[in-house]
Order: C-alpha cells, then structure tokens, then sequence
C-alpha cells in the first residue's frame, strides 16, 4: 500500500466530548497515500477521517471505563493502526467503522494472518495483538461516538499461535558482542571524548575569528582549511578523512552513541527513560554516619505512571555512567542553549551534520533512530566481531536486559547490589520495588536464571564429554549423553526442574548444580558464597560440573600458571600455589578430554 510521500499535516479544531472543561488540540497526519492513488485527507474519505479522529481525541478526553487518559505518544500508535486500518477498509469497500461486524473483521484477520512482515517472516503476535486492541478499544467507545466497530475482535493469540512468527522475547547482547561493545564506549568516553570536544571548542573560536571578515562559501573554506591540520582522535576509522568538519561531526554523534550504551547496560533502564534525562539529573547524597556518598541518576518512568509526564526515579549511578552524563551535558550544551529545551539528548533534523548549531530545528533523539546509529555507525566505529557467522543486531532495549542477565548470571547474590543501584538502599524500599515499577526487570532475572539453568542442563545431559564432580554423576546417569537435542531432552530436563527445584549457579569457568549441603565454599540457602567461590574450591565440590564449553578457561589458566613458574624472581610460597592451580587446571582438563567411560574421576 502506499506511503506518506509529504510531511504536511491536517489540523483538526479542539474537541471535547463528555467534559466541556477538558480538551485538547492533537495535529495528526492525514494525508497518507490510499489504495486508489489519492490521498486520506481528499473529499471523499472526510465522515471516516472524521469519525477516526474523533475517536484518537477521545482517548485522551474521554478514555474507556477503567483506563486512564493515554500519553500522545500511545495515541499515536492508535493512529498508525488506525491508517493501517482504513487502508485494508478501502479495498474491501468498506465506508463506515460501523460497518466492521463480525464477518468483516474475521476477514480483516485472516488478512493479517497471512501478511509478512519486513523480514518476509509472519507478522508477530504482539503487532498483530496491536492492530486488534485499536479496534477493540475502538469498539469500547461506540457509545460515546457516532460511528465506530460494531464488534470487537478476537485476540490474537485465541486465533492460534500457529498463524503468528513465535515470540522470542528481546534478546539480551551475548558476551562475545557486549564485552567489545560496552568497553569500547567506556574507552571512547575517556580522554577521546576530552580531545573530540576540546576540538569542538575550538572550531568554535575559528567561527568566532573568520566571521566578522568572510560570509558563506569563503567562511566555511577558511575555517575547513584551519581545521585541516588538527588532529581528530581515530580519523583512520572516517571514511572521508579529508573533510574535517564531517569528521568531527562524526565524532561528536559517535560520543553520544557511546554515552546511550554505557547508560543502558550498566544501569538497566528503559530506552524511553534514558532519552527523557535532563540536564543536572546526578544527584549526590551523603550516606548515613558511613561518610560514603552515593550518587543517583534522577530520571522518570512513564511505561506504569498514571500521568503525561512520568514519576520521579533514581538510579544509583557508577562512574562510568557519571562520566556519560558529564559528557552528555557538554555534548547538547549548544542545542540546549539554542532551543531553551533541558533534555540532554537533542540533534538538529535535515541532512547532513553540523558540529556547530545551524538554523535547522531541534529536536530529542527517538529510539528507531538510536538503533539506526547504533547499527549503522557505533558498531562498525568499534568493530564489533561477528556473533555465529553474522552480524549481531543491537537494539535499545538490549541494554536492559543484559543488565539483568548479569545480574541473574551471578547466583541472585546480585540482586542486592541490584536493589541498591536501582537506589533501594533501604528494605522497605526493595520490597516496594518487586511490587511496582522494577517488578518487570525481576521477572526478566527469574526468567533468564531459568533459561540459564536449561541451558545447563541441555549441556551437561548432551556432552560427551564433562568434569567435575556432579557433572561427571550426571553425566553417567543420562540416556542422552553424545545425542543430539530432541524433545525428549526438554521433557527429562523439564521433569528434573520440577522435581528437585534446582539453582544454577553460572560462572566462566563451570557449572554449579547448587545443594547447600555439599557447598565447598559455604553457601547460603539458594546460592554459593560468592567470596569463596573460586576455581580451586569447584574443582573440589560436588556441586561443579565443567563442559567442553569451559576448556578455553582452564587452558588460560594453565598457561598463565606455568608462565608464572618459569619466572627466577617468584617466592616459594608463589611458586607452590602455582604449581597447584597447574596441577588443578590439568586435572580438569584430562576429565574433559578422557570423558566418563570409566568411571567417575576425581
């Protein structure tokens, strides 16, 4: 179907509904493309156009029974189904919301069951869930509007999740990609980002010096020409490296980009809530009688507030995110001062990139555009490695979620460094958090935690090979051992789960199938001890399993040891240790390769 080829937009007067006292004026764009080659906003569509319209105010004047007036940024997601809708309701001839009975929005359905998405895969089932929810909150205000559906639809999922691509969640970044990726912004946030602004600085005072003597074309030679002689941190990895303000124009995005990266994946926050941030938003505060200050980025969550503007929150802020925020601040310094605006994520529309404001408008960066550069720009600037033969695709609710795996990767001892860094110093605090706002990022940690131990457990039963203890028990006890995965591999893992509750404990170099009983390092209730936990102390408990999946560890660790014996000035104490971990390292090693045929090892 066709596209909006314009960016012209039709105002429609103020409405009020059911509360003379309460009205609103929404802009919305009316004049996308329709079947027929004309345009929405022409003559012959106006009563649907109307009746379309009245029904978006209407939501934020007069919303359903039980809901709260929608933030515009909903209702515009009502909108872009609401043109989707009015698109597949001209081809079918269809004049009037009215009109949608029963027959006709199961018809509106089979359609979406068989239409592809951009990957050419099936559309998911929350897009398709999206499309039926605006009819059916439509349906929910007929009584309030003169034409709306007559019906509601049937939820997507009733329809069979046959007929949708299957949810896989959002992905969280794997080590191999994230890794690279938050270091490298950490490392570009460091004196790189001191030299590419101190460049800025500069360029400014150029600007300064040549305008009172040249105007237009001769300016901007003057002041390329003094630039071409400066040098730009990383100039080798710009494609056009004799254009020198492009370049530092690059840069500066590029330092943005790393600002958002650090942000998301060492706080844990929403996408949304990091490009809401202001100017000022650290805060500092002294903790009590320890002398210890805590400081806390101050931001706001919008996706469980009851208001337009979100409810107040703060994050307990690492250095490396102070730093981000520092950079930030002097980053948007320009466009804040041009356009009054405080929030810290700002960029100037059109093409092309000024390191300097233009007269072009301002406006806040929106997540698909975040993803472009993250995508686009950061990670060839970084060069991230390819992750199974392809490139990863990064994503801004990434962050979030490789936030949390981190945390659930670390035997849930985390979680309290997790309540503090979400601010929650104090008990009372925590438990109102599971409760209310952070109860998702909980559940994305139960949810991984069982991910994790599956994939655990998939390993331990499939390798043929495995060291360790418990791993070797259990390895001798599955029917499964050198086969490939099957469903009867999740079933006997599945019952496993259900019957004996089982907590992994998941570190680089192992497994640990935790029972505080037989816990060498002293464990609590549902997890190991994190202070004894080390590889010397698995090596000997009957908790550890090690796969194939962990050589590269031991093999490090081996070579490490005995690169440290060979050298003449270590202590005798040093080189007895060493020897040990040599003989540790080995140990598990000759397990991995031998396997288990013979019996259990030790």
């Amino acid at each position: 179907m066709g596209s909006v080829t314009t960016s012209s937009l039709a105002h429609f007067p103020a409405v009020s509904l059911q509360n003379d006292s309460m009205s609103v004026t929404m802009t919305f764009n009316w004049r996308f493309l329709m079947p027929d080659g004309g345009r929405f906003s022409d003559d012959q569509w106006k009563p649907l156009r109307y009746a379309a319209e009245l029904f978006l105010l209407s939501l934020r004047d007069d919303p359903p029974e039980g809901r709260v007036p929608l933030r515009q940024s909903t209702i515009r997601g009502h909108f872009n189904h609401i043109r989707f809708l009015v698109r597949w309701m001209a081809v079918e001839n269809v004049r009037r919301f009215s009109d949608l009975d029963e027959d006709t929005v199961n018809r509106f359905v089979a359609m979406l069951r068989g239409r592809r998405g951009r990957s050419g895969a099936l559309l998911s089932l929350s897009t398709a869930e999206g499309y039926l929810g605006t009819i059916r909150t439509f349906h929910m205000q007929r009584n309030k509007l003169d034409d709306a559906p007559s019906v509601p639809p049937p939820r997507a999922a009733s329809v069979g999740k046959r007929h949708w691509k299957p949810y896989g969640g959002h992905p969280y970044t794997p080590d191999e990609i994230a890794v690279p990726l938050v270091s490298g912004a950490i490392e570009l946030l460091g004196g790189t980002a001191d030299q590419i602004l101190a460049l800025r600085d500069h360029l400014e005072n150029l600007h300064a010096r040549f305008r009172p003597h040249y105007q237009g074309r001769w300016l901007h030679w003057h002041i390329r020409r003094a630039m071409l002689d400066e040098a730009i941190p990383h100039a080798d990895r710009y494609a056009n490296p004799n254009w020198p303000l492009r370049r530092l124009a690059f840069m500066l995005d590029r330092l943005g980009d790393a600002c958002f990266v650090v942000i998301a994946y060492l706080v844990g926050a929403r996408a949304s809530e990091i490009l809401r941030l202001e100017e000022g938003c650290l805060e500092r505060h002294a903790a009590d009688g320890s002398g210890e200050e805590h400081v806390y980025l101050v931001g706001t969550i919008t996706k469980t507030s009851l208001t337009e503007h979100g409810d107040i929150h703060r994050w307990l802020a690492p250095e490396p995110v102070q730093r981000a925020i520092h950079i930030l601040e002097r980053l948007s310094a320009p466009l804040r001062e041009l356009s009054g605006d405080r929030n810290l994520w700002l960029h100037q529309l059109g093409r092309g990139r000024s390191p300097l404001p233009t007269s072009m408008p301002v406006a806040r960066l929106r997540p698909p555009l975040v993803n472009r550069r993250l995508n686009e720009r950061l990670a060839p600037f970084l060069a991230l490695p390819d992750y199974q033969d392809g490139t990863w695709r990064l994503t801004t609710y990434q962050g979030r979620k490789t936030f949390s795996r981190f945390i659930g990767r670390r035997d849930r001892t985390g979680l309290t460094a997790l309540q503090r860094h979400l601010g929650h110093v104090h008990r009372a605090m925590t438990d109102r958090a599971y409760v209310g706002t952070d109860f998702e990022l909980a559940e994305l940690i139960d949810d991984q935690t069982a991910e994790e131990t599956r994939e655990a457990l998939e390993d331990l039963l499939l390798a043929p090979h495995v060291g360790g203890k418990a791993g070797v028990m259990l390895s001798e006890r599955s029917p499964f051992r050198g086969r490939k995965r099957s469903g009867d591999v999740d079933g006997y893992i599945t019952e496993i789960l259900a019957e004996t509750d089982m907590r992994l404990g998941v570190c680089d170099w192992g497994y640990c199938l935790y029972r505080r009983e037989s816990s060498a390092c002293l464990g609590g209730e549902c997890e190991p001890n994190p202070v004894l936990r080390t590889q010397s102390t698995c090596r000997t408990c009957a908790n550890f399993a090690v796969t194939d999946r962990h050589r590269h560890v031991w093999e490090a660790r081996l070579e490490r040891n005995i690169m440290l014996t060979q050298r003449d000035d270590l202590d005798a104490e040093s080189r007895a240790l060493a020897e040990a971990r040599i003989q540790e390292s080995r140990c598990i090693l000759d397990q991995i390769d031998k396997g288990n045929a013979d019996g259990i090892r030790t």
